[in-house]
């Protein structure tokens, strides 16, 4: 997995590392369901939802690039 600078600026000024840690959950959850990943190539979108924050991504053949990231917690 690889984080977009947008969604790597996001995790950095999340407010604690419990925070962090959630969001850090939602990503992994991510990476190990690919059913959950758009079309390969980069060009469509696909959100998760965690309890308290939320990623938008895009896949490619071998990884998926987190766009953004949200913390709502």
């Amino acid at each position: 997995m690889r984080l977009e600078w947008l969604a790597a600026e996001v995790m950095h000024g999340l407010p604690s590392d419990e925070a962090r840690t959630v969001v850090n959950g939602l990503l992994a959850e991510v990476s190990a369901r690919p059913g959950w990943w758009p079309e390969p190539g980069g060009e469509e979108f696909a959100e998760a939802f965690g309890s308290r924050c939320w990623v938008s991504f895009v896949a490619y053949v071998d990884e998926v690039e987190v766009r953004d990231v949200g913390w709502v917690g």
